[in-house]
């Protein structure tokens, strides 16, 4: 019984941990003078005469009479997770401290967010005001592709048939990478990698010189005679795929309905291969949403399962500060329904996640409100650089083909340098003292996620001390 008779009785039915257990039992030690008379008139415990849970050794748990362990591994680490009792004196009674109860699953994939927190030795390196690499860097690895996505941000950075990087001046990149200690490569830009033949020596080039690498691909022509070369080498695989069908495939990508069931049998394969060889290397699928393929969102994200991928990620389409492929962000709430559906359908084995924000620019997220950032500089490129299929490197993709901002050539000069050199610095100034994010920055900007988790830590509030 409770000394609060009024309480609603505890359904039967619920399971004991997912509702709030704060009645105080019958044999609680009250104080006699709490004081004063509280708000809601109720009794104060005597917290001093309660009796505590003794210290446990290595392999014993304490138990309540007659409750359920059930043992919890993660990790290297053991854990409790107390069920139920069968005493109902005992049943609900809060502060018992008997130890947590796990019911927060790591998250295996951060899509919507960003990891910055786990690379503070660079952050605090660039605010003693020091000339620091990249942590990562998305590059291109060709100005061209051989599909014509209708929501391509590449059209837009001047595509340019057959130009792409030279074999020599990409392993050199990779070789200038581990001088710098450059943490992640991803082969993600303006063209697609596997028209480049040299991306996949430069994957294995990366791991050697110890640069974790990964790549977006529409797969098409991805050479399957050295599937073992980037399952083994590469962190990440990611297939570039807006279509569930056929026909859908031919209407998004602009590529033969026919090429739809290939492109099927090579990323079954790659899977096969991964987990008869235990490779490491995640293999996944990327969606960009727009509206003309809204109804594929919950079909795509069933086929992922059947395919056996890791995962798939729903992402809002980037357009540009000239607003040239029209999207119109507020269109997105009519998805809202099926990408619930969709992330619905995640397992221990498979995940599908949305990034709600920046697919929720129109109204408010942690990134946005209204349309506007909530930051107001852009302080992220230092970290997170970007270099064009045709070698030229920039401190970010939208700024392609703009010379202001040119940084270097691979083909005229070695990355350390550039670096290390203060033509590229003075850009990242230049940057943050000129560009207005809000007018001279697309919608949903790979540095979002960064550029708000700097703009927090370089204007912070008072008495931080006060954690």
């Amino acid at each position: 019984m409770s000394r609060d008779p009024a309480s609603p009785a505890e359904d039967d039915a619920t399971p004991h941990g997912h509702v709030v257990e704060d009645k105080i039992p019958d044999d609680a030690p009250l104080a006699a003078r709490p004081g004063h008379k509280l708000r809601s008139g109720g009794h104060i415990v005597e917290r001093g005469k309660l009796g505590s849970i003794p210290v446990v050794a290595a392999g014993e748990s304490p138990t309540l009479s007659k409750q359920r362990l059930e043992i919890i591994a993660f990790e290297q680490e053991q854990g409790f997770i107390r069920q139920e009792s069968d005493a109902k004196d005992e049943e609900g009674i809060p502060n018992r401290f008997t130890g947590p109860t796990y019911r927060t699953q790591r998250e295996r994939f951060r899509f919507d967010g960003h990891k910055m927190n786990y690379h503070l030795d660079r952050v605090m390196a660039w605010q003693r005001g020091e000339r620091i690499a990249p942590v990562h860097i998305d590059m291109g690895l060709t100005k061209f592709c051989n599909t014509a996505c209708i929501y391509c941000y590449a059209v837009m950075q001047n595509m340019t048939r057959g130009k792409m990087i030279e074999r020599e001046a990409l392993l050199r990149f990779i070789e200038d990478c581990g001088r710098l200690e450059v943490r992640s490569i991803g082969f993600i830009g303006d063209g697609e990698p596997t028209l480049n033949p040299a991306v996949y020596d430069a994957a294995v080039l990366a791991r050697k010189v110890g640069v974790d690498t990964s790549m977006a691909t529409n797969g098409l022509l991805l050479e399957m005679d050295r599937a073992h070369d980037i399952l083994r080498d590469m962190v990440w695989i990611r297939f570039n795929l807006s279509a569930a069908t056929p026909e859908a495939f031919q209407r998004v990508h602009q590529s033969k309905g026919s090429n739809f069931p290939l492109l099927m049998e090579k990323i079954r394969e790659l899977v096969r291969i991964r987990r008869e060889n235990g490779y490491p290397c995640t293999l996944g699928l990327q969606m960009v949403l727009i509206p003309e393929n809204f109804d594929q969102a919950l079909p795509l994200a069933r086929l992922g399962a059947e395919l056996g991928v890791d995962y798939l990620v729903i992402k809002h389409c980037s357009d540009s500060e000239y607003k040239e492929l029209g999207i119109d962000y507020s269109e997105y709430a009519r998805a809202t329904e099926d990408l619930k559906a969709a992330e619905k359908l995640s397992t221990k084995e498979y995940v599908v996640q949305v990034k709600w924000n920046k697919i929720g620019a129109a109204g408010e997220t942690y990134l946005y409100k209204d349309g506007y950032r909530k930051y107001d500089v852009c302080y992220g490129t230092p970290f997170l650089s970007q270099i064009s299929g045709n070698g030229e490197v920039y401190p970010c993709g939208p700024f392609y083909g703009k010379k202001r901002f040119l940084m270097g050539d691979l083909h005229q000069e070695s990355y350390y340098d550039i670096v290390k050199g203060d033509r590229y610095w003075a850009v990242h100034e230049d940057i943050r003292k000129s560009v207005d994010v809000h007018k001279d920055c697309a919608i949903g900007c790979r540095q979002d996620y960064i550029n708000k988790f700097l703009w927090d830590m370089m204007n912070p509030p008072e008495h931080v001390n006060f954690i």
